[in-house]
């Protein structure tokens, strides 16, 4: 589980390098290992859509398998519900960050064919990384609560085994 979650802090980081580098590259048009600003924003989407989806799953699992202890090891309920109220704030904000980014990609192709301004394109991109970084305090807050749960599960099913 800690390796997990290492992984997904490090695609977080990772994944707001990326986006901070492609609205730099859009707004200066410069190069990156010779990829245009329409290349490296391909490349920035698909790692960011990655590593989200890394972190969904992430708490589905860790979800999945801390109501199976709850369950199996007759902890009150009101353990797992912890569980669902984080869920019921990250995933809204998680879901409307990928389908802004999602929007943002695909509206510069847009700004390519002078359908809409690069104007447009470029506070639409500003409001989606101030939302993003407010996704990554959301799902650093959500991780806390995690190991928070996991730490009180263990020091439950521990004072279970000593009454036993």
């Amino acid at each position: 589980m800690w390796g997990f979650m290492i992984i997904c802090y490090l695609c977080m980081v990772i994944s707001c390098i990326l986006l901070i580098i492609t609205g730099l590259q859009g707004y200066f048009q410069f190069m990156i290992l010779k990829a245009s600003h329409q290349q490296f924003a391909l490349f920035s989407t698909i790692f960011y859509m990655f590593s989200e989806t890394l972190i969904m799953f992430f708490f589905i699992g860790s979800g999945t398998a801390i109501k199976k202890e709850v369950t199996q090891s007759n902890i009150p309920t009101s353990t797992y519900d912890k569980v669902k109220r984080t869920k019921m704030i990250l995933f809204p904000h998680l879901t409307l960050n990928m389908l802004l980014v999602g929007v943002v990609f695909i509206l510069g192709g847009a700004v390519q064919t002078g359908f809409i301004s690069g104007m447009v394109h470029g506070i639409l991109f500003i409001i989606t990384f101030f939302h993003f970084l407010y996704t990554i305090l959301v799902q650093h807050n959500g991780f806390k609560e995690n190991v928070d749960l996991v730490i009180e599960l263990a020091n439950l099913h521990e004072t279970k085994s000593l009454l036993s």
